[in-house]
């Protein structure tokens, strides 16, 4: 039977217990086969309204005999009995259940998006992830989860940001460098030759850093060594269900009426999901009481 990855979230009263009955109910769903349950992780929320209380995330591995739409069913209706209502996108939340991976399926449609499109530099997502599933491959990159938390620990502090003008990525990154700073992260454009695609001059590279560094060193030598960016960020959309051209994690910024989400707010949704290290919980597990 397939082999389904579901991410789980909750940041409002009563987390564990919530988290505990939600895997408790998917265990249940006729069809379903638990096969592991990750440790409990908390993390820092992303995105979103301010002031939101910690989330609690974790990670279930399940066999079953649905097809990806009818399992996404059997999540919200999991969510409903465990008190989730509609709210703010990002915002604080009963419990959260994303249907991350289905065996190989990679599929996007206005319903579903598989792979789950931001989980490849999500820590919250790969953490828990690598706990049950770390040999699943992620279909668009063709990277084994472990090898993408392995990519965000190892690379370069950079992302490249590729499509439109200099000015346009100029106006978005601008905008971001002055939001992330409240979260103690600096941006800096890169004046270093072109890397692989930047010499095509449609794109340009920006350090992130917490603390005081060599911007002209570290420059210099994520050139020379042609390290590859924890992140590309991609302005203009690649075609409908056209794949990854390569094998790092993507992010498509677009901006929509019905998401609430712009370009802005989600590049920085994004470097904050790869720099915000989830804590083991160690204390804490879903398999009990």
């Amino acid at each position: 039977m397939p082999k389904s990855l579901i991410g789980l979230g909750a940041n409002l009263n009563q987390r564990v217990t919530v988290l505990r009955t939600a895997t408790e109910q998917l265990s249940a769903l006729p069809g379903v086969t638990l096969c592991g349950v990750s440790q409990v992780y908390e993390t820092q929320p992303i995105g979103g309204p301010g002031e939101q209380n910690a989330f609690l995330n974790a990670a279930v591995l399940i066999e079953s005999n649905h097809d990806p739409l009818s399992l996404l069913l059997l999540l919200k209706k999991v969510e409903t009995s465990c008190g989730r209502t509609i709210g703010t996108r990002w915002g604080p939340r009963t419990v959260d259940l994303d249907l991350l991976l289905h065996d190989d399926v990679h599929t996007v449609s206005s319903e579903l998006i598989l792979p789950h499109p931001r989980m490849a530099f999500r820590r919250f997502a790969l953490h828990p992830s690598c706990d049950v599933a770390p040999d699943m491959i992620h279909p668009t990159t063709g990277k084994r989860l472990k090898q993408l938390l392995d990519h965000l620990d190892r690379t370069e502090n950079y992302i490249e940001f590729r499509g439109g003008t200099d000015q346009e990525r100029n106006v978005i990154m601008d905008q971001v460098r002055k939001k992330i700073a409240h979260h103690g992260i600096t941006l800096q454009k890169m004046t270093g030759k072109r890397i692989g695609e930047s010499s095509k001059g449609n794109s340009s590279m920006w350090l992130m850093y917490g603390q005081p560094i060599d911007c002209v060193t570290q420059d210099s030598t994520i050139v020379s060594r042609k390290n590859p960016p924890k992140l590309v960020v991609l302005l203009e959309p690649r075609k409908h269900n056209e794949p990854h051209s390569e094998s790092l994690p993507q992010l498509q910024i677009t901006h929509s009426i019905i998401t609430q989400i712009t370009p802005v707010d989600d590049v920085m949704a994004a470097i904050l999901a790869m720099a915000n290290q989830p804590v083991p919980m160690k204390h804490l597990s879903l398999k009990g009481s």
